[in-house]
């Protein structure tokens, strides 16, 4: 059993003093159990007024050309209903130039508007979302870093050997033969199935700065975006890492947005190099249930996780260390066992200070790609964080939940994230100004537009003292949950059987948590630190 609990009431003003009562007891309870009275004397004194770090924190959204009165006033108006935090997210519809002059300019007014306020202030990687292209200044100073993927196509004649393709294939049943090498000779092949194996790499969208996505398994892109960024942070406002500015927020990185599955430069090398044998072999196992496909795909997704820990996670993360900053944000969480963006979450969450997920809409559904509901997505954060002493963890909560959202949902919501082992909630999002596409962008927002603004005090604190009392405290598991991802690998190309295994696992996750039984849930890539 774990030794934090958390309280299902709802409360209003007038019934602060008995919610006080009850959580007060609850974070005692678990702190004398580990520390003794004086721990719980301490836990007690930070339950009553739980500093800055423990309150709930929104995106919240620069766009438009901005002026500095609109940066003070909005902060003032966050900091009136007692939000402490917040993550500075560039937004689509910013006209104030990225990381410009300007921009940093903006960012010293609201530290020192923060600095007055009592406030954090996080920084949001990337002009808008995945992280990883700076706004498209990766692609643009760097334009080997476009993105590229794998794709097959089937012809009934051998096509000419060009740039893109990476291998020929010829089947026969379930079997094929390697014709690479006859096709790049230029020999005449007969007619029948053949496999082309291409190389594709991803165009220019406005989405990305009129630029492209970056490829996060090729190596020097990453530094190349850290350069770019976070170097440009640290110039600017750099005395303030680990102080006024906390950390730093990744939204949705991931390696397959080109083509149908991930590829790089490098990569048949280091399969070569992990498994001693020659991944171009066998290039159609990936797609196809032909020749020894399982150990096939396994094998690649083994080191499509390597490569995407060591070429993004792994220096992001000794940045971060170097720099005194927490990192923390989230990849595409829902979509397990699906993992030809991301092979393994768990393995990408040991790499942050803060591990993170993403919570959004307001449905609650309980299936494999549920949001609010899937317990088994939250269950991999806290078990992340217990195994490796992490005491903070985050959620990105509430978007696309509606303008209707109550505070009943939010509460609900929040509560149900926090039981299961989430302890810093990051709204998505508060717009300084719905101009725009704003008011179409995953409505609600947490700010002065809303009827029920004055009122949010009452949920901010709420939340405030919930997430101090249950970051205190060990959690304890009885039970060894091993996750299959591992078995999910070899049936990416099988959606029929990745569907059932997915709702098998999820079923066990539920009745687990029906019968109150907390599993750890197995790390398979740990930091090489530990």
């Amino acid at each position: 059993m774990e030794s934090r609990r958390t309280c299902g009431l709802w409360v209003s003003d007038s019934a602060i003093s008995r919610l006080l009562a009850v959580l007060i007891l609850v974070c005692v309870l678990g702190a004398a159990r580990l520390c003794g009275a004086t721990e719980s004397a301490k836990a007690k004194a930070l339950f009553k007024d739980p500093p800055r770090e423990y309150s709930t924190g929104p995106l919240w959204v620069w766009n438009d050309m901005l002026t500095e009165r609109q940066v003070r006033e909005t902060l003032r108006d966050l900091a009136s209903q007692k939000v402490q935090q917040v993550w500075v997210h560039p937004r689509p519809g910013l006209m104030t130039p990225y990381l410009s002059k300007d921009w940093f300019a903006l960012w010293k007014v609201a530290l020192d508007e923060a600095q007055r306020l009592g406030m954090n202030v996080w920084i949001y990687d990337e002009n808008s979302y995945p992280s990883g292209f700076a706004g498209g200044w990766v692609p643009e100073e760097m334009p080997e870093s476009r993105a590229r993927g794998l794709s097959f196509r089937e012809t009934k004649t051998a096509p000419s050997w060009s740039e893109d393709l990476v291998g020929l294939y010829r089947c026969e049943g379930d079997k094929f033969e390697n014709v690479t090498a006859k096709a790049k000779a230029g020999q005449a092949l007969p007619e029948g199935r053949y496999l082309a194996a291409t190389e594709v790499r991803a165009g220019n969208e406005p989405w990305f700065g009129n630029r492209s996505y970056v490829n996060l398994l090729s190596p020097g892109v990453t530094e190349k975006f850290l350069q770019v960024t976070m170097e440009a942070y640290r110039r600017e406002i750099g005395k303030e890492f680990g102080r006024r500015v906390p950390g730093v927020f990744s939204d949705e990185p991931n390696i397959r947005e080109a083509g149908d599955f991930a590829w790089s430069e490098i990569l048949a090398s280091e399969f070569k190099k992990r498994w001693g044998y020659s991944l171009l072999e066998h290039l159609p196992s990936l797609n196809y249930p032909l020749g020894d496909w399982r150990k096939i795909r396994h094998n690649y997704y083994q080191v499509l996780n390597e490569q995407f820990i060591e070429h993004w996670s792994k220096p992001y993360h000794d940045y971060c260390e170097t720099n005194h900053l927490e990192w923390t944000g989230h990849y595409w969480d829902h979509q397990w066992p699906n993992c030809v963006a991301v092979p393994d979450n768990m393995s990408m969450y040991a790499w942050h200070q803060r591990p993170g997920i993403d919570c959004l809409r307001n449905q609650y559904a309980e299936h494999t790609h549920a949001q609010f509901g899937n317990a088994r997505m939250v269950r991999e954060l806290s078990s992340v964080a217990n195994q490796l002493g992490q005491k903070r963890t985050l959620c990105e909560v509430y978007g696309g939940s509606g303008w209707d959202l109550r505070f009943e949902d939010m509460k609900r919501i929040g509560d149900w994230l926090e039981v299961l082992g989430v302890n810093t909630l990051n709204q998505h999002l508060s717009d300084i100004t719905l101009r725009g596409a704003r008011k179409r962008d995953y409505p609600q927002s947490f700010s002065y537009h809303e009827p029920w603004w004055e009122g949010y005090h009452v949920s901010a604190q709420y939340f405030a003292r919930l997430s101090a009392a249950l970051s205190q405290g060990e959690q304890v598991n009885e039970v060894l949950v091993l996750e299959p991802t591992t078995t999910a690998w070899m049936y990416q190309a099988a959606a029929a059987k990745l569907d059932e295994l997915g709702q098998s696992f999820f079923g066990l996750v539920m009745a687990l948590e029906a019968a109150h039984v907390h599993g750890e849930f197995l790390i398979r890539a740990l930091r090489e630190s530990l």
